[in-house]
């Protein structure tokens, strides 16, 4: 199965095997560290031990060389370019300046576009209103890969089945006492995941709100053999996980 088309884009068949999505994300004339940064954490999560870099105007006839995902030669590199994870996971098309195109399986965009699809969708559609002028056609790509999922600004907004719903459910649960802190963690962050994976939507202030609780999560740890002395303690984390819930409700 090839990545690409005849015509230099993604190939159909491609896309629909692990039912691949494609997010559109800013870049400028050659690739820059940020454009490499996802195609290296896209192979992570999703497995892959080396990338397939070739000429994107060659289409499915273009040949391909072998770099770890990390190489510090694909830093620089100019346009009519394609960098693919080496099992075909997930892929970074960048044929002209101004934008690239980033499809993968939902393991491969979990490191590639961790925001999730329709965040990265929304913040790319603001870019090309910014950018229109020196890349007029980057508005015409974001009407293409619009977000499916509206974007919940408040607590009260998120329907109580979805994902960030449960996340939301979880922090009320923690500062009920119907949980301790590991198992708010546990179930927070697999929470946080699926919603990145489906690509539910948020805005600020509620962006804000769980980006402090997942803040806060970095500096918890779950596994009590390995708290250090400066992590936080079952109490520290329900009493700012309170805070934030009166603050958001």
């Amino acid at each position: 199965m090839t990545v690409l088309d005849g015509k230099g884009t993604f190939s159909e068949q491609w896309l629909a095997a692990g039912e691949k999505k494609i997010v559109p994300v800013p870049a400028g004339s050659s690739t820059d560290e940020s454009l490499v940064r996802r195609i290296t954490e896209g192979c992570r999560t999703a497995g892959a031990d080396a990338v397939l870099v070739m000429r994107s105007s060659a289409g499915a006839a273009a040949p391909a060389e072998s770099l770890p995902p990390a190489d510090p030669g694909l830093v620089g590199l100019p346009t009519d370019l394609l960098i693919a994870a080496a099992n075909l996971e997930g892929a970074v098309l960048f044929s002209g300046p101004g934008y690239a195109l980033v499809a993968g399986t939902s393991a491969f965009l979990a490191g590639a576009a961790p925001e999730g699809v329709d965040q990265a969708r929304a913040r790319f559609a603001r870019y090309a209103r910014a950018a229109a002028r020196k890349w007029p056609a980057l508005e015409s790509t974001a009407r293409s890969f619009p977000p499916g999922h509206t974007a919940w600004k408040y607590p009260r907004d998120v329907p109580e089945a979805t994902a960030t719903g449960q996340q939301l459910a979880l922090m009320r649960d923690l500062a009920a006492g119907r949980c301790t802190g590991a198992e708010f963690a546990v179930g927070w962050l697999d929470a946080r995941r699926r919603s990145q994976q489906r690509g539910e939507r948020v805005r600020d202030p509620l962006e804000t709100l769980l980006h402090r609780v997942f803040s806060l999560l970095e500096d918890y740890s779950i596994d009590p053999q390995f708290k250090e002395p400066e992590d936080l303690s079952d109490d520290e984390l329900k009493t700012a996980v309170i805070e934030l819930l009166r603050k958001a409700e």
